[in-house]
């Protein structure tokens, strides 16, 4: 399922994030709050059936900037914050890696796969 609060996160010098309402806010204490752990917070299917639930309008649905500073938010240590932060970004990019990897294996799986059939056969012969 998509998300439908469509929501964006710049890796600038200066953070920020920027929803579908092109609404711009930003975390200005970063000692308490990054900004990374609240776009990840924003990232989960709860916020999202929070917000759905939570939105208005009939032909479309509506979450607006002051629907988003009615969240409560639950807001860790920055040091789990950071916790948070560092094992998504690692869990991201293991994913990249192991993608890249299954892409460069691709092309010798049927040489692979043409060694072990000659093998099989010659077995068979040899038997």
């Amino acid at each position: 399922m998509l998300n439908r609060i469509t929501i964006s996160l710049t890796r600038a010098s200066n953070h920020c994030i920027v929803s579908a309402i092109y609404t711009v806010f930003k975390v200005i204490k970063p000692e308490e709050l990054l900004s990374e752990y609240l776009y990840l917070y924003f990232q989960r299917t709860e916020f999202d059936r929070y917000a759905r639930f939570n939105s208005w309008g009939s032909a479309r649905e509506t979450f607006d900037w002051a629907d988003m500073c009615n969240v409560k938010l639950p807001i860790p240590s920055i040091e789990k914050q950071e916790a948070i932060v560092t094992i998504y970004h690692t869990l991201e990019t293991r994913k990249r890696i192991n993608e890249q990897l299954k892409e460069s294996i691709k092309p010798l799986c049927p040489v692979l796969m043409k060694g072990v059939v000659e093998r099989m056969e010659m077995q068979t012969v040899e038997n």
